[in-house]
């Protein structure tokens, strides 16, 4: 199991992205779609956002901002989100 709280926002969410889409490398520029997302693959991303990264980012942050650079810059500014004491099931 990873643990992300301990590592910086960017630096999580980063590896977060390289897990959902199965990539090894991340640029501002990468567009979720186009590495071969989709909508399960959001909502997937979406959900380990809140839970490993305590991120109030929605389904509907990833489908709207699917540029890396741009859904990363929604995260920072998301209002930190309450997450169960113990992380995901």
């Amino acid at each position: 199991m990873r643990e992300h709280q301990d590592t910086a926002p960017a630096t999580g969410f980063a590896q977060l992205w390289m897990e959902v889409l199965g990539v090894d490398e991340v640029d501002p520029d990468d567009d979720f779609f186009d590495l071969g997302g989709h909508s399960l693959a959001a909502l997937r991303l979406s959900t380990l956002i809140r839970q490993d990264l305590g991120l109030a980012v929605e389904l509907t942050d990833v489908l709207e901002n699917p540029r890396y650079g741009d859904l990363l810059a929604v995260a920072v500014q998301a209002a930190p989100e309450r997450v169960a004491e113990g992380g995901r099931a």
